[in-house]
Order: structure tokens, then sequence, then C-alpha cells
């Protein structure tokens, strides 16, 4: 891949599943911004104004994607959505503006509940061809667990280290992006291991909240990638534990992270 030229924007944005919505979790926000459906045609505008190549999306419903195949079609993307197992009613999709993927494949996570049943977590990844370049693109969604959990016990922690052994380490040759709602904060043990794996946080050094759960800001949300590459990332709002999530202006809990990924 040596002289190949990489030039393109990319998004990761989890964008609050109507299942998910409990308005006494959500104070500060009017309550007909939270019925369901009511913030499917301002994700679609927030969506447009990122003007991102490609767009990874978390707490994806099966109708939300469809009213955003609706919305965003007429500007040039096309997506796939994989939904989570064990009955969840979300997972992943991603967008994007060329005009065709080699192909994408849906990778279960094998860790288990309490109850023994995996948890039907899941990676996303859709590859593309790009200036000659293979590229493949890690949508993800991982599962939260008690920060004072033991890390071999903690349950993200599980389903980072399938991600990066059973793809981005199976894999080496291809450049990735590893990007989602990680249920981690900067500087733990789940966030290290991408870094131990060689992937470059586009954020590092300027991580600002990106989402406002419980009046707790909090940082996330990530976007992972192959050293080989540069990044610019777009900057973000501020947040604080007055800032209402959702709003008029920001159709979700959470902030879309954006960057220009260069080589």
């Amino acid at each position: 891949m040596n002289g190949m030229t990489v030039d393109l924007r990319i998004a990761s944005y989890n964008i609050l599943a109507d299942a998910y919505v409990k308005p006494e979790w959500f104070p500060h926000t009017p309550a007909d911004l939270l019925q369901p459906r009511r913030r499917h045609a301002p994700l679609v505008q927030r969506i447009v104004g990122l003007d991102a190549d490609i767009v990874c999306l978390q707490e994806v419903e099966p109708d939300s994607f469809t009213a955003l195949q609706e919305g965003l079609a007429p500007h040039g993307y096309t997506g796939v959505m994989a939904q989570k197992g064990q009955g969840r009613l979300d997972g992943c999709a991603v967008f994007h503006r060329w005009e065709r993927s080699p192909g994408h494949r849906t990778h279960y996570f094998k860790d288990r509940l309490e109850d023994g049943r995996i948890s039907g977590h899941l990676a996303l990844v859709v590859d593309f061809d790009v200036g000659g370049a293979r590229l493949r693109v890690a949508c993800t969604h991982l599962r939260w667990d008690r920060p004072d959990r033991p890390v071999e016990q903690h349950q993200g922690m599980q389903q980072a280290t399938e991600l990066i052994d059973e793809l981005v380490r199976k894999d080496p040759e291809a450049l990735w992006i590893v990007c989602g709602d990680f249920n981690a904060r900067p500087g733990e043990p789940l966030v290290q291991a991408f870094e131990a794996a060689g992937l470059r946080d586009a954020y590092a050094g300027q991580h600002q909240p990106t989402c406002n759960a419980n009046g707790i800001p909090k940082t996330i949300d990530f976007l992972f990638h192959s050293a080989a590459l540069r990044a610019r990332p777009d900057p973000l709002s501020a947040l604080d534990e007055r800032t209402p999530l959702p709003s008029e202006q920001e159709p979700s809990d959470h902030l879309p992270i954006c960057a220009r990924l260069l080589r």
C-alpha cells in the first residue's frame, strides 16, 4: 500500500435508541423531543451536517435505520445494519458515500451474560477500497460494566480484546478504523488495549466529554485508526452537567465525533 493516498472523513455517533429512552433520565429535555421517532428527521440533518464519507452509528433500531436510509439517500449515502442478538432491539449501522463496498461482516462477541447466554453484542465490519488501499471499518458498542470490576472479568474489556485479537490482528495488512461507544474513559485499561494494539486515538490529547448521561459529562466515544493514517479531529461542543441532551440542537444524548484521516 506504499504511496497510496487516503483522504476521507469518518464519524461515529451513538444516536440513542428509542427503546432506551426513559423521560426521568433526561429531566432537562422537553418531553416532546423524547417521543418515539420524533428524533429521526433531526438525526438525518445532524448526520448530513457532518459531511463524512463514512458514518458509524450505534443504538440503531430497525425503524430508525429505515428512516435514516430514506433521509440520507438523497445525499448519496447507502447503509448496512446489524442487529444485536438475544432479543436486543438495537444494533450498529454504517453509512457511506462510495458507489459500493466490497463487503461487510458481523462479528458477534463470545462473552456471556450472568445467566450464561451469549451477550449478543457485536462489531459490524465494513470493507472499502479507498484510493487503492484496503480499508476496514469496525463499528461497535462495547458493553458497559462496573469500572471497579477486575480487568480480567470486565465484559467490555473481553469484547475489546476479542475485537483486537480476532479482527484487527488477524488482518494486519489492512488499514483499520475501530470506532463507537466504548463505555470506557480515556486512560482506562479498555482504551489502553487499543493503543497497545498499535492503533491511534484520533482525539488523543484533545478529549472532551461526548455525552451527558445522568448529569455526568464523560468521554466514552472513540475513533481509533491505524498508525499509517493521520487524524485531524473536528472540535466538539462543550458539555457540562447542566447541558441538556437530547436538545433542539442535539438529537441524541451523545455528540458525534468526526475526523479527517489522511495518508
